[in-house]
């Protein structure tokens, strides 16, 4: 099908107000669509039927879904990549919103200097209103930029519109072979400046590391660590590690897999258990799907691709909401941190750019 009326049937839907997603796996060629026949709630605990799954940073085990078994589901061909992805459009800031998240980032490293937490990811919202929402010109956006990210487009009368272009993995599993990776430490990408990675983004990115070997220890029968390198997201770079091996025979689940990693480290903190209530506490909003995990799970080759939701907005008539966040340490610069956070959301405000 071509990718427009694959577009068009997605505005049939979301006017019709029935659940469908479209997604792009990285470097994948097809845009994959997936249209529910009628407007009902599915959840679920386990991972085993074909669908695709889309569960909240506060996550209880129950999740989202929308089963192929019970949807139209089309491919298209994927669309050329738009030259003007790397446009200079610049997100507008309001100083107040400055001042709000650089208070936050000195209050997380004053509890970071106490002890009890090594790393904490504190993130913030920016509304941006749109001109005229339209579905069609989102969708065209999004796929024609962001090649090597999780791309996708979900809508649910439960949760109205999100998208996103992720960079993060947060579980690959096929038989009883998975990977996942440790992501962390951001850059903007400056063609003039070569990357240097900082002893902090360094030591920030091994604490991620070591907190998803940890939580995998138990669960795996062969654990392997690749060598950290330099990972490019749009216009940002950022330290990658990736983790793979084999589950544990027939014992270990993928849905215990994906409970025991999330959240991880590079979106929560760690130790965990610490930095998630600094989170409740002090964030001041509802994270919602931002920080949680989506894809497609229970594939008919026993594969799963679940990918953590970050550069990601939700959409709500013509109010848009973006998302980013960072993590801190004691070593962590207030107004360094606000410019990250920045840096990040340029990636679904260039998606935006058209309906603004």
């Amino acid at each position: 099908m071509p990718h427009q009326k694959l577009f068009q049937k997605a505005k049939e839907h979301f006017e019709s107000k029935i659940p469908f997603v479209l997604f792009a796996t990285p470097g994948e060629k097809t845009i994959t669509a997936a249209f529910q026949k009628e407007n009902k709630n599915y959840s679920s605990t386990d991972f085993s039927k074909e669908s695709f799954a889309m569960a909240p940073f506060h996550f209880d085990g129950n999740v989202l879904q929308i089963p192929f078994e019970h949807c139209d589901v089309q491919t298209a061909i994927a669309l050329a990549i738009d030259a003007q992805a790397q446009s200079n459009f610049d997100l507008e800031e309001d100083p107040a919103d400055k001042e709000k998240h650089e208070n936050l980032v000195s209050k997380a490293i004053d509890v970071i200097a106490k002890g009890s937490i090594h790393k904490v990811v504190v993130s913030r919202q920016k509304k941006v209103a749109l001109t005229k929402f339209d579905l069609e010109k989102l969708c065209k956006s999004l796929f024609s930029k962001y090649p090597d990210a999780f791309r996708y487009v979900w809508y649910h009368p439960e949760t109205n519109i999100w998208c996103g272009a992720t960079p993060e993995i947060l579980l690959e599993t096929k038989d009883r072979q998975f990977k996942t990776m440790a992501l962390a430490g951001t850059q903007r990408i400056d063609e003039k400046m070569m990357i240097q990675w900082s002893a902090k983004e360094k030591q920030e990115q091994q604490w991620v590391t070591d907190a998803i070997i940890a939580s995998l220890e138990s669960k795996t029968t062969v654990l392997k660590v690749a060598r950290t390198e330099t990972h490019i997201a749009g216009n940002l770079a950022h330290l990658k590690t990736e983790i793979s091996g084999a589950l544990n025979k027939s014992r270990t689940t993928t849905e215990e897999i994906a409970n025991a990693l999330h959240p991880t480290p590079a979106v929560c903190g760690t130790p965990k258990t610490d930095a998630l209530r600094f989170i409740k506490a002090n964030e001041g909003y509802d994270r919602s799907f931002y920080t949680g995990f989506l894809g497609p799970v229970g594939s008919k080759e026993s594969q799963t691709r679940l990918f953590v939701n970050l550069r990601c907005l939700s959409i709500d008539d013509s109010m848009a909401t973006l998302y980013a966040g960072g993590g801190i340490t004691f070593d962590s610069d207030p107004e360094s941190e606000w410019q990250e956070t920045h840096d990040k959301l340029q990636t679904m405000a260039k998606v935006l750019e058209p309906l603004l």
